[in-house]
């Protein structure tokens, strides 16, 4: 019976994941976003059988790593070769100013770490990818990934008029200089194209491969804050209901599986038609997971942070623009 009863949940997840992918098509914030916000919904407006219980935990869990494991394979890393050594720096330096800017206003205005490290790297690397892949290390409140995707999500549609603005009327940036700054700060590509080539074929371009720099990140610091988490005592197992991550050992497996694959696929070693079904099928992996992660919030526990995290990751992301337009206004 018991096994039938994660069979209910799991099913339910996949039902709640496939609205949300379908409503993607009609609401531009995205299948993810989309997905969680149905899984509050419904954990806070509707009485979910009890039974159901199992099956959104493994969905939450398992799911989630079988989700991040997939995503490696749509990671190619000779793209950073043709970004050349100034362009990667200028990235590299943006990500780490981002994560480190984020984490201090967090203790600022005192909002959980862990969430702060979600509003960091959600801003720094890829928006909800990252957040995803950052949980599945973190294995943090949940409420902290619906608090950090919504507020993430809400900075790059907002982004998506403000950078092209900035660019042309503040700036007076260069195409190529226009691609740098929105590539380099807006958080899911589909936002960063939509942006980019609203000013033209030149900083669309620029934009697009700026983006996939910073989206192949997502591998070393995944793999740095694995091993950071783990060398850490303070991080005990089981605490992750009181803002402390729960950290098993080193470099969880699905991690290693996930760098095997974009190593793997960054030496063409894939099939082209494979790596389309699992680059799909781990889309909608992570839309099962972010579902059941969604049906454990709490509209009460997103109300407890939810303010002061909005603030965190507003000056987060201000700051990550100017910073990249000082750097360009330097002639980088």
């Amino acid at each position: 019976m018991k096994r039938f009863e994660v069979l209910y949940g799991i099913l339910f997840c996949i039902i709640v994941a496939g609205t949300a992918h379908f409503l993607s098509r009609y609401i531009p914030i995205g299948g993810v976003s989309i997905a969680i916000l149905l899984g509050v919904l419904l954990n806070n407006l509707v009485s979910l059988p009890s039974g159901f219980k199992s099956g959104i935990g493994f969905s939450e869990k398992k799911v989630l790593a079988w989700a991040i494991s997939l995503m490696g394979v749509s990671l190619d890393y000779s793209v950073l070769v043709s970004l050349g050594s100034t362009t990667i720096l200028l990235i590299l330096g943006s990500v780490l100013f981002t994560i480190f800017t984020s984490l201090a206003l967090g203790r600022l205005f005192h909002i959980d770490q862990d969430l702060a490290l979600l509003l960091g790297v959600g801003n720094a690397v890829c928006g909800s990818s990252a957040i995803a892949a950052t949980q599945g290390v973190l294995q943090t409140r949940e409420d902290n990934v619906g608090v950090s995707l919504a507020a993430i999500n809400l900075f790059g549609t907002l982004g998506i008029f403000i950078l092209p603005l900035i660019s042309i009327s503040i700036s007076n940036f260069s195409p190529r200089q226009e691609g740098i700054l929105i590539g380099n700060t807006l958080q899911a590509i589909g936002q960063v194209t939509a942006a980019g080539y609203s000013l033209g074929e030149t900083a669309g371009n620029t934009a697009t491969m700026i983006k996939m720099g910073r989206i192949l990140l997502i591998t070393p610091v995944v793999l740095v804050l694995s091993f950071i988490l783990s060398r850490n005592p303070s991080r005990n197992p089981g605490n992750n209901r009181t803002g402390n991550p729960t950290v098993k050992s080193a470099v969880p497996l699905y991690i290693i599986v996930f760098l095997l694959f974009s190593i793997v696929n960054s030496f063409s070693l894939i099939p082209d038609a494979l790596v389309s079904i699992m680059t799909d099928a781990s889309k909608m992996l992570l839309l099962v997971a972010m579902a059941a992660i969604g049906m454990k919030i709490s509209f009460k526990e997103l109300s407890v942070g939810g303010k002061s995290a909005l603030l965190v990751g507003t000056l987060t992301f201000t700051g990550q623009i100017l910073f990249n337009t000082v750097l360009l206004k330097a002639g980088l």
